[in-house]
């Protein structure tokens, strides 16, 4: 009875033993995969909160119109909507002439700079620090935009808003996304493009 209760523990000793080695190999890769289930939670998350920002900035150029504080008006709502991301950061926002590009695609000059009748090009900082004074809105000039305006390339009062030839007005938006858990190393760049047609002036309205 003793010789089998001896050879019964042993056996429980070397059972826990197992188990213990078991996991010690499977912990690491629990392990992994649950903070890959938490980067790529996050990162969902924050491509859709991206999705929204875009949209909202374009919402707001498009229902502003030839308005000359439009593409000021559009980066407010884009830095609201993304100043509160945890781990992105804005590199660049244009705002293009989408008349007459079916692909809704930015135009590949726009990445680099502002272009002329094409679109305007706005780094990161200035779309965290954009101030109404560096905006066609701030000039003397009622037609135009002068040439110390940010947004002076693609002039938001040249944008027609009636007619057959509606302005279409694309928003697309560059923003770094950093993981939370360092897995996947170094950042990632997340864009994402809104197409909104410029809303037109209120019937019976000749100018707005």
């Amino acid at each position: 009875m003793s010789r089998w209760w001896a050879r019964r523990r042993n056996a429980s000793r070397d059972d826990r033993g197992a188990v213990l080695v078991e996991f010690v190999l499977i912990a690491p890769v629990l392990m992994l995969f649950a903070l890959g289930i938490l980067e790529y939670g996050n990162a969902y998350s924050q491509v859709a909160n991206v999705e929204r920002a875009t949209q909202q900035g374009a919402r707001s150029v498009s229902s502003m119109g030839d308005g000359r504080y439009a593409d000021y008006e559009a980066l407010r709502a884009i830095d609201a909507s993304t100043r509160g991301l945890s781990g992105m950061t804005v590199q660049q926002v244009i705002i293009f002439d989408a008349t007459s590009n079916d692909s809704g695609e930015v135009p590949v000059a726009c990445r680099s700079s502002s272009q002329d009748d094409l679109c305007n090009t706005y780094t990161g900082a200035q779309v965290r620090n954009a101030n109404p004074g560096n905006f066609s809105g701030a000039t003397g000039d009622s037609a135009y935009c002068a040439d110390t305006a940010i947004d002076e390339a693609w002039c938001p009062v040249d944008r027609p808003r009636d007619g057959d030839n509606r302005t279409r007005i694309g928003v697309h938006v560059i923003l770094t996304y950093r993981p939370v858990t360092g897995l996947v190393p170094g950042d990632l760049t997340i864009e994402r493009t809104a197409v909104y047609q410029i809303e037109p002036c209120a019937q019976g309205q000749t100018s707005c």
